[in-house]
This record gives C-alpha cells, sequence and structure tokens, in this order.
C-alpha cells in the first residue's frame, strides 16, 4: 500500500445527523488522522472501519461536529499531527511530546501483551524474564509508546539483535508469517484483528507482562482547532464514555468478554482524566 495520504470521507456515517446539526451552529469539519492499529483501525475494501471510527461517528451524531479521516502508516501519523497537517489523531496514550501539541480526552483502556508463536511462548512473568529465557525475536511498529520500563527491555533485545522496528502491524505479522520473527508487542484489540487476517487464530499466544499495565488510551486534538469545537468533542465524549456506548462499541469488534476485561472497574478513571474544557 502507498505510504501517500489516503483520505476517506465518511459520508454516510458522518452526515446522517441532521438533528444534532441543525441544534448547534456549524463546526468546521476536523482532519482525523488514523493508522494500523487492529480493531480500532483498519482499512477493508479501501474503507476504514474499526472503533475509533464508531467513536467520531457517533460523536458527529451527538455534537454536529464533521471529521474527514485520513490514513497514514504509523510512523508518520504524529509526525502530520504536530506539524500541524492533522486536527485529530485517534487511539493515542498520552506521553508529554503529545500533549505540546494537543489536549488529550481519553475514552478506553489497553494494556501491550507478548505475543508469540506457541512453539515460543512460554511462561514469562515479565518482558525482562523474557529476554533472559528466551531467543525469540520481535518486530514492533514504529511510533507506538511503549513504557519507560518496556522500553529498557526492548533497547535489551535490540541490543541482541532480537528486535526490529518496522512500519506497521500488516509488516510485522508477514514477517512472522516469513519466519523472520516469532512475535510482537501489541493490545489485544490489535493482535486479534491480524491473528484473524493472517489466519494464525490458535497458533499464537498472548500474555500480559509486568513492564506494561493497563493503560488511558484517547484521542489527542489539536490546540489549532477552536476552542468551542474542542468544547463539543469533549462534551459529546464525556456522554459517549458515560452512557455506556463505549463499551458496546467495542463489543461489536472485541465480544463481551475481551471488553468486559478492558472495563473491569468502570469508567470512572476515564471520566475523572477528562478534561472539563
Amino acid at each position: 500500500m502507498s505510504e501517500r495520504l489516503s483520505t476517506v470521507v465518511l459520508a454516510i456515517l458522518l452526515l446522517a445527523a441532521p438533528a444534532a446539526r441543525a441544534a448547534a451552529a456549524p463546526c468546521a469539519p476536523a482532519r482525523a488522522g488514523l493508522s494500523d492499529l487492529g480493531y480500532s483501525a483498519y482499512r477493508e475494501g479501501g474503507v476504514i472501519h474499526g472503533s475509533t471510527v464508531d467513536v467520531l461517528a457517533e460523536m458527529h451524531r451527538r455534537s454536529g461536529c464533521a471529521f474527514q479521516l485520513a490514513w497514514y502508516p504509523h510512523g508518520r501519523l504524529y509526525a502530520q499531527f504536530f506539524n500541524g497537517s492533522l486536527d485529530l489523531t485517534g487511539a493515542s496514550l498520552r506521553t508529554p511530546e503529545r500533549d505540546r501539541h494537543g489536549l488529550w480526552l481519553p475514552y478506553t483502556y489497553t494494556h501491550f501483551e507478548l505475543l508469540l508463536l506457541n512453539k515460543d511462548a512460554g511462561k514469562f512473568r515479565s518482558l525482562a524474564d523474557f529476554v533472559d529465557r528466551s531467543k525469540a525475536r520481535l518486530n514492533v511498529t514504529r511510533g507506538i509508546s511503549y513504557s519507560a520500563a518496556t522500553m529498557v527491555q526492548m533497547e535489551r533485545l535490540q541490543k541482541l539483535g532480537r528486535l526490529e522496528y518496522v512500519n506497521d502491524y500488516g509488516v510485522v505479522f508477514r514477517k512472522i508469517l516469513a519466519g523472520r520473527a516469532e512475535g510482537t508487542l501489541a493490545p489485544p484489540a490489535i493482535h486479534v484483528l491480524h491473528q484473524r487476517q493472517f489466519h494464525m487464530l490458535g497458533k499464537m499466544t498472548g500474555t500480559p507482562f509486568a513492564e506494561s499495565p493497563r493503560a488511558m488510551v484517547g484521542m489527542y486534538v489539536s490546540r489549532q482547532v477552536p476552542a468551542a469545537a474542542r468544547q463539543r468533542y469533549i462534551d459529546a465524549l464525556r456522554a459517549i464514555v458515560g452512557d455506556g456506548t463505549v463499551q458496546k462499541i467495542y463489543e461489536r469488534y472485541l465480544g463481551e468478554e475481551i471488553t468486559r476485561r478492558i472495563f473491569s472497574g468502570g469508567v470512572r478513571e476515564i471520566l475523572d482524566a477528562m478534561p472539563a474544557s
């Protein structure tokens, strides 16, 4: 697939809320950047799908603000956001660098798993344990934000010649199939879709690891977006999280069991972390 920008305007989803549009003043369409993140965002038949797309569609329905979706390799997505080419990014972990360019609006949780071919999987309690007790190689994607503790172990792996960075998870799984890697680091929302697409279900094992505790995920809204529009995004997203809509969206892609694990303990932590304006 070309690395050139591919923009998809979700005309049906994002123009289907006349009541919401009539209730509020016009809101300029925002440029939303997405990339290959499993069930959070994926392409099928040239159309972008995923839980992030559904969240944006619901935000449009409630706020009247439209979103134009643009697809990027993950390694380029934040470069586009930082240089002002994008108004919004989805499915983002919070980092100080991203905070300098945008306002973070959390709406879900995630945790990374060590995903390995069954023949290489073991009872690794931590990523450090995996580094010490295995010879398996990992491919990981550029542009992903990992915890500091995870990065320490990734650096150890790289020095041992057991870790390689690639552009996206599609490349990761193609290289695993080609025998050039034995696994990756990814949340269930990402690796479950790719296991299905590459016919790897039942052939790989995902294990949580100590260096990557559960974290909140959200969208970044550029500080160049007018304050009134940002407030409409916040109000809509707060309602979507608070009334359980976001869980229903995740159930459509991941099923009840995985969704229940993701949102165990409820959404109060997310609502408390969401900015007031």
